[in-house]
């Protein structure tokens, strides 16, 4: 493997000045310049990004934890983050952890190790330490889509599940729905009673409780757009027709969702967007040498499409 000696040694010039070229924080003539970029074109030199970061205090890199890349939600949230950060200088390391404690926990040992400059977590299992630990080791954190923020030092960027599901109950009542059935998520995360419990205190502001998914519900509401595709599914296999029958309500209005044979209503949560603002506070804090110490509430519209119609008599 190429080292900085043998660039220095083929650029015929010192050690420190070939690192200095590297960091580009040190002036240094042009000519001087030319020599060590041409040498370490000819040798094939990579520096190494561990090192640099030990030295330097920074890794350039934020790291992002998502529960389940198989849900376009979190490949949107991941994908938004990758972009913004990419434009500020800085990789992204993405780790998928399913809301496995063992998994986030070597997240967290290899975010540590690579000295990140931030993470941004876009789900966590219930109770899980990964957040404290980062914020123990001055690691900026940032929870995106969920988090009460038990630690002032931890950012957040929330939605209002309360909010959203009334809003969903209210349109639908107005429909003339009184049976109405909650489709839960499969992973058990943190955060993830929000939307159900906030259903069910919505039904209760009308007198409503809560039926199961197969006890004559003319109405169900899943708590994302992936649960509420694979309800229609099940639904239709069962020769239930949606909305004629059955209306489905989403949370998130990922991309699949306006597709012609879906065209899911749904909550609408912009991840890009959320990735964006993320990455913002995370680097400023970074940057600043502090946490991020902030929340924000992102706004959640409801999208009515081709999937809810009025209750069947």
């Amino acid at each position: 493997m190429t080292t900085l000696v043998d660039v220095a040694r083929r650029a015929g010039v010192s050690k420190s000045t070939v690192s200095n070229v590297i960091r580009g924080d040190v002036p240094v003539t042009e000519e001087t310049r030319a020599k060590v970029e041409r040498a370490i074109a000819e040798t094939n030199y990579l520096p190494n990004a561990i090192a640099r970061s030990l030295k330097a205090r920074t890794s350039m890199a934020i790291g992002i934890v998502v529960p389940d890349l198989t849900n376009p939600f979190y490949a949107e949230l991941a994908a938004g983050v990758e972009r913004s950060a990419n434009a500020q200088g800085y990789a992204a390391l993405i780790a998928h952890t399913e809301c496995s404690v063992p998994s986030e926990r070597e997240a967290g040992r290899a975010f540590v190790e690579w000295r990140v400059d931030g993470v941004i977590i876009g789900g966590l299992s219930p109770g899980s330490g990964l957040p404290a630990m980062l914020l123990d080791h001055d690691i900026p954190v940032l929870a995106a889509s969920f988090g009460e923020p038990d630690d002032s030092r931890l950012g957040v960027i929330d939605q209002d599940d309360p909010a959203a599901m009334e809003m969903v109950v209210d349109y639908l009542y107005r429909l003339g729905h009184r049976r109405v059935a909650f489709a839960p998520l499969h992973l058990e995360e943190q955060s993830g009673e929000r939307r159900r419990l906030g259903f069910e205190e919505a039904l209760a502001r009308r007198d409503l409780t809560a039926v199961e998914l197969t006890d004559g519900a003319t109405a169900i509401v899943a708590h994302n757009d992936m649960v509420a595709i694979a309800t229609i599914d099940k639904l239709e296999r069962r020769g239930q027709r949606v909305p004629e029958d059955v209306s489905v309500v989403g949370f998130d209005d990922i991309p699949l969702a306006a597709h012609h044979r879906i065209n899911l209503t749904t909550i609408r949560s912009d991840a890009a967007e959320m990735g964006q603002r993320a990455v913002e506070l995370v680097v400023s804090a970074a940057r600043e040498s502090r946490h991020v110490a902030h929340r924000e509430v992102q706004g959640n519209p409801l999208i009515v499409r081709a999937t809810t119609g009025p209750a069947r008599v």
